[in-house]
Formats: C-alpha cells, sequence, structure tokens
C-alpha cells in the first residue's frame, strides 16, 4: 500500500520542485518580481496559452521551453495516478491499510508470525481458532491476497523484510511478547532473531531450524526456543515404531483428539510476587488456578515434571496447561 502512495507523492514533490525552479528562473533570467514570476510559471506548467507578462529574452524562451516540457511530463503522469488511486478503488485500499495500521499500534502482548508459508498459515489458521492477538509479516504481496481471501479482513498484516527494522516496528514489535519466525532459511531466521532482540529484548522469539546444525547459531543469536521440523518427525517416527501401544502426548492435541480451550504458555515469576522464594509444594498452583504445572525453565533449561520442593526464583518460569482464565489467573499471582 505504502507503494501506491509513494506513486503519487513522489511525482507531487518532483512537480513542486519544478514550479518553485520555474518561479525561481523567471525571477533570476527575466528580473520578474514574485507575482510575475508565480503567474508565468503557473501558465507556463499548465499550457493555458495566455501570453506572457512581458517579451522573453532568448534565454527566457529556452528556459520556457525546457519548463513547459518537463512539467507536463510530470503533470500528466501525476494527474494520471491520481485517477488511479480514486477510480480503481486504491483510495479505498489505502484507507483500510491506515485503519488496520491503527489498530496494530494499538496491540499489546500480541503475538507476530514472520512468514505465511505452509507452518505460518498452520499457525494463523490455530492463532485464529484460539481468538489470539498477533500481525503476520510477509514480503510477498500474492501470499497476503491469499491469505485475505481465505480468512476475510480476519488477520492484521503488514507486508514487508521481516528482517528490517522498519517492518518489525510497524509490526508493533516493542510491544509484543512472542516473535514465531518461520521463514524459508535458517540464514533469515537468525538476522530476523538479532535485529528482533535488538529492538525489544523481553520478547520470546520462537524460530524454526530448517538445518539441525543451525541450532546453536540461533540459540547464539537470541532465540528462545529452536524448533527442528526434521528432528520432531524423527522422534514421532521412532515412538511410533518402538512403542506402537503408547498413546502421544503431542497426539492428544493433534485434529484426531482435540482437547478445546486449553493452551500451552510459560509464566514468567516476577520479583516480590507470590512465587518468589516459595517452592512449587507451598505455591499450591493446581489448587488455586486448576492449572497443571507441566515444567519449570531455570537458566533456559525446562525440566519437565518438575519435583514438589523445587524451590521458584524472581525471572524463571513455569510452563503451564489450561484455559486463558486460569493461566491469567497465574499471571496475576506471579506477578503481584
Amino acid at each position: 500500500m505504502k507503494s501506491e502512495i509513494k506513486k503519487i507523492l513522489i511525482p507531487g514533490i518532483i512537480l513542486f520542485l519544478i514550479f518553485f525552479i520555474g518561479v525561481f528562473g523567471y525571477i533570476y533570467i527575466e528580473n520578474y518580481n514574485l507575482i510575475d514570476a508565480l503567474y508565468m510559471t503557473s501558465i507556463t506548467l499548465s499550457t493555458v496559452g495566455f501570453g506572457e507578462v512581458q517579451a522573453l529574452s532568448p534565454n527566457g524562451k529556452i528556459f520556457t521551453s525546457i519548463l513547459i516540457f518537463s512539467g507536463i511530463t510530470v503533470v500528466v503522469y501525476t494527474l494520471g495516478n491520481i485517477t488511479k488511486f480514486f477510480i480503481e478503488g486504491e483510495l479505498r485500499s489505502y484507507l483500510r491499510w491506515r485503519k488496520m495500521d491503527k489498530k496494530i499500534a494499538k496491540l499489546n502482548d500480541h503475538y507476530i508470525v514472520c512468514g505465511a508459508g505452509r507452518t505460518g498459515t498452520k499457525i494463523i489458521s490455530d492463532f485464529l481458532k484460539k481468538d489470539l492477538n498477533f500481525v503476520v509479516v510477509e514480503n510477498d504481496e500474492k501470499t497476503i491476497e491469499k491469505l485475505k481471501e481465505i480468512y476475510r479482513e480476519k488477520i492484521l498484516y503488514v507486508i514487508g523484510d521481516a528482517t528490517k527494522d522498519e517492518t518489525l516496528l510497524q509490526a508493533n514489535v516493542k510491544s509484543a511478547k512472542v516473535l514465531i519466525s518461520v521463514l524459508s532459511t535458517d540464514a533469515d531466521n537468525l538476522f530476523l532473531t538479532l535485529t528482533t532482540k535488538d529492538l525489544n529484548e523481553k520478547i520470546q522469539v520462537i524460530t524454526r531450524a530448517v538445518d539441525a546444525s543451525s541450532e546453536k547459531k540461533l540459540k547464539r543469536g537470541g532465540a528462545d526456543f529452536i524448533i527442528s521440523p526434521f528432528e520432531i518427525a524423527a522422534d514421532r517416527i521412532i515412538a511410533t515404531a518402538t512403542q506402537t501401544n503408547l498413546i502421544s502426548f503431542v497426539d492428544v492435541f493433534s485434529k484426531k483428539s482435540k482437547i478445546e480451550g486449553l493452551t500451552f504458555e510459560l509464566v514468567e515469576i516476577k520479583k516480590g510476587s507470590q512465587l518468589e522464594n516459595t517452592t512449587l509444594m507451598k505455591a499450591k498452583i493446581p489448587a488455586k488456578t486448576n492449572l497443571i504445572v507441566i515444567g519449570h525453565e531455570v537458566d533456559g533449561i525446562m525440566k519437565i515434571n518438575p519435583m514438589s520442593h523445587e524451590l521458584l526464583r524472581k525471572n524463571e518460569k513455569l510452563l503451564v496447561l489450561g484455559t486463558k482464565d486460569q493461566i491469567k489467573k497465574l499471571i496475576e499471582i506471579a506477578s503481584n
């Protein structure tokens, strides 16, 4: 949408400069006063055919000829773009884009999904089902158009290169809580991770590792969670082949066996909260919130099924499973 505005804005700026040069030229070459120079420049660029203020010198005639040809070209091009902007519905698209841009600017603690390929589209679909606030960042306009056809006006999006600061700022990265990077290459995912952490140190970055050898680089780059699809697939295949009678925990949350309304969440323990410097047993999280405590993250390492005597400290995180309301209650406890 910005490119369409530039098609009008840039020629407009050039036309203004030509007009300014015309006024200055008539003052300098023909010694016109400001009013006469403005009038002469106006009738020259508009080609209305009125007579000159006074007879032009040879230099003045040359200058006027150049002004006519350069001015007409820019005027015709600008008017054509303005007409196209209004007649072809681009004004309506621009107004919709401005409205959406304002919505994005108002978001807080939202998700940003960078990349709308097969993985990104699946994430978008699930986020919509869970009614989460999120922004899609995608460089390909055709991909965005397809998403709009599928989901109508339900998604907020930014068209641009996700690795650039201005694109992420447009997606309101400074107020977001999670960025999901599913770009096509590990190099792009790494660069996006670095850029994101530079703009917002507190944001959690979840990224995909296309090549398993890139995981260490992504971790050093600041990624909080790294997902390797190939390793996950291999683990699932091995588990299925060797434990055919065991129901996979992941399958419980697949399409075949949904548990509606439940979601995973990492909840950070804030300084001075009720949970700081207490054990899981004394915290009584399941009793107070009905949540299931699945893991305890300490120094970036997640301990699954933590022991009841484990001490909880500030800035550590709990991985829990439950409804939005239950998670909200735990966030309040972990913050106060």
